[in-house]
């Protein structure tokens, strides 16, 4: 029978997950709006992959999707859009992005997910033995 969380439990913790995918596209940003003399138009997305990766690592699907969606959508206004007009390709960019960004996010939640898995297991196995995890 699966546990009733509190709605009060629940939206604490999509607050976290907001806070930290808010931090984690502040992050993407600063360090891109850095690497922009060197890099110039290229990649405005890389950083932004990263940060989906560590949000479903981190905290799960819906911080990941809120990485996604918010930090494609800042970078594509600040990194692709000169003078709030689109450069040719940006939004194809910006769909690529998505579209890479979905499967990353999906892989990352599996990961979480197994990990925490084995984790269970492995408590579940030392306490058998008498020994209590550090």
């Amino acid at each position: 029978m699966a546990t009733r969380i509190p709605p009060g439990r629940i939206a604490l913790q999509a607050l976290i997950s907001l806070a930290v995918a808010v931090v984690l596209i502040g992050a993407a940003t600063l360090a891109r709006a850095a690497l922009g003399p060197k890099l110039g138009a290229l990649s405005p997305f890389m950083l932004y992959v990263a940060a989906v990766l560590v949000a479903g690592l981190v905290r799960g699907p819906l911080c990941g999707a809120i990485v996604m969606l918010g930090g494609g959508l800042l970078a594509f206004r600040l990194f692709l859009s000169a003078n709030g007009v689109p450069q040719d390709g940006s939004v194809v960019a910006l769909m690529i992005f998505w579209g890479v960004s979905a499967p990353v996010l999906v892989t990352a939640n599996e990961l979480r997910v197994q990990l925490g898995r084995a984790m269970a297991k492995l408590s579940a196995a030392l306490e058998r033995n008498g020994r209590t995890p550090a």
